[in-house]
């Protein structure tokens, strides 16, 4: 029997968007994302900022470029409710350094609403997203 999308897990719905990385489609997650969708990144990285759904779709490419996730591990995956936190390590393009990652999700109805993002000592992304200015 198929549930319908308000009845998935909010954890396997936060989920699906690290495994459509992993396997190089990092947009695939599209269809999760509500059309209210909000993302709050810092601004000091080159795709930070506060954006909505289109905006979030196109800088997805350019944290693929830089993060890789195809070596990423979860430190931790915790639901309550509708809010799901990932606790990643991932591994930085280029290198064999990696950066902890908190991604707080909060779903609605079946669809990813809110993104909060905050990095742990971001100190070897910034270098790699920001060779010149080392």
């Amino acid at each position: 029997m198929m549930r319908d999308a308000a009845t998935i897990e909010p954890k396997a719905i936060v989920k699906s968007f690290y495994d459509g990385g992993a396997r190089g489609e990092i947009t695939s997650f599209a269809d999760r994302l509500a059309e209210n969708f909000e993302l709050f990144v810092p601004p000091s990285l080159p795709w930070g900022g506060n954006f909505g759904k289109a905006q979030y779709l196109s800088i997805l490419p350019q944290v693929a470029a830089t993060l890789d996730f195809a070596r990423m591990r979860y430190i931790s995956l915790t639901a309550e409710g509708q809010h799901v936190v990932a606790l990643i390590d991932i591994v930085v393009q280029g290198t064999d350094q990696s950066v902890i990652i908190s991604e707080h999700w909060d779903i609605k109805e079946g669809k990813a609403v809110r993104l909060l993002v905050a990095y742990f000592d971001p100190k070897i992304l910034l270098d790699q997203a920001n060779p010149h200015q080392n």
